[in-house]
């Protein structure tokens, strides 16, 4: 792992933005079945994962954030910046096979689910820039979560990459 790469992962630890086998997360979205008395879901977890991961620019300016970061903006206060704009939103109905993102910047992000059960989903997420692996990390998110990898310099400033998982 390289420095770089060190540096922001124990950035966003100490931020607690990201951890190795937890993420911090949204409240489950309306409509997703909530757990019931004892810890357990009333539908059990089958069916692909869908994942979305946005693309953020964030940079020093007129302040501002995008009304799809609503949720995350406790979290964006902590970063030294005070402009952040969606660059760009995908999604991917991840069934078996991993789901490629391409980030700006010549970087790419792939996106794997290893486990889910009915609260919680673990996916091994890896960012590259040509063939090299600047990312490799395995978090744990809740159903209808969200985590942040943080980082990558980018015109001034530095991309975030929310990545949602629900199912």
């Amino acid at each position: 792992m390289s420095l770089v790469t060190r540096t922001v992962l124990l950035a966003l630890l100490g931020l607690g933005l990201v951890a190795p086998t937890t993420a911090f997360a949204d409240p489950p979205k309306a409509g997703k079945a909530a757990p019931a008395k004892g810890g357990k879901s009333k539908a059990p977890a089958v069916g692909a994962v869908d994942i979305e991961l946005m693309v953020v620019h964030a940079k020093d300016g007129e302040a501002y954030v995008d009304p799809r970061l609503k949720s995350l903006e406790p979290h964006l206060e902590f970063l030294r910046y005070d402009r952040f704009e969606v660059l760009t939103a995908e999604s991917s109905k991840l069934s078996g096979k991993p789901a490629t993102f391409q980030v700006e910047g010549g970087r790419k992000v792939v996106v794997s689910v290893l486990s889910k059960d009915d609260k919680r989903v673990r996916l091994k997420v890896q960012m590259y820039k040509a063939d090299k692996k600047l990312v490799d990390t395995t978090v744990s998110v809740n159903r209808g979560g969200t985590f942040v990898v943080a980082g990558p310099k980018f015109q001034g400033g530095m991309l975030l990459l929310p990545i949602t998982a629900d199912y």
